[in-house]
């Protein structure tokens, strides 16, 4: 009987230790993202024949969300965190006419991809300051665009992303009685979102890069 309490003890006592250096959890936010862009500018033919001249560039910061789970590994005050999450990620970008009739418009260019970060960082008590790098993968790319510019703009911004791209995170967080974990990073990018985009049968240079501030909460089992 007193083997099987201490046998009982050691067991209890290496499940404790080991839910404090190893420990799963799941997570989800918003993002809000800014695409940076080099400025297009080309000519379209407006619907009574006349041309115009617009300049495509970009605008304000998109709302999107994400979600996934995440692996936490301790090692005294530093700690490493591998998470894998869906991101939907929206950017906004403004057709504008320098010239002609054409309308001015904030079109909505959403991506859908999944993201591989690796956080390092250091824990002081319930707070921690991390950051690290982050691989992104694109699944698919929506262009939310006017019947007026979808044929000379729509097609291109969705084609104009790269398969996989890379970018840097940092950010800090709180742990809420070793279970909630709340988080705030910015992210920006190391590699290009597109390098170029086929608008009208021309190919421009736009050197797309995605900055994003992210907001999490999580849960730690």
């Amino acid at each position: 009987m007193k083997k099987i309490l201490i046998a009982a003890a050691l067991l209890f006592t290496a499940n404790v230790a080991m839910c404090q250096i190893f420990a799963l959890g799941i997570k989800g936010g918003l993002n809000s993202t800014k695409v940076k862009m080099k400025d297009v500018v080309t000519t379209i033919k407006a619907n009574d024949g006349t041309e115009a001249q617009v300049m495509m560039e970009d605008a304000s910061s998109g709302l999107g969300f994400h979600v996934g789970g995440f692996a936490r590994i301790n090692a005294l005050v530093m700690f490493v965190q591998p998470e894998i999450y869906y991101t939907n990620l929206s950017s906004n970008i403004k057709i504008s006419p320098k010239e002609g009739v054409s309308k001015e418009e904030t079109d909505v260019v959403k991506n859908h991809r999944i993201d591989i970060p690796v956080i390092i960082g250091a824990k002081f008590g319930p707070a921690r300051l991390g950051l690290g790098p982050v691989a992104s993968f694109n699944l698919k790319s929506d262009a939310k665009v006017s019947d007026e510019y979808k044929e000379t703009f729509g097609k291109g911004l969705e084609n104009a992303k790269n398969t996989a791209t890379f970018a840097m995170q940092i950010g800090a967080g709180l742990d809420i009685l070793k279970k909630l974990t709340l988080d705030l990073r910015y992210e920006f990018g190391l590699s290009k979102l597109g390098d170029k985009v086929s608008i009208g049968g021309q190919e421009f240079k736009t050197d797309q890069r995605a900055n994003s501030f992210i907001a999490s909460i999580g849960w730690m089992f």
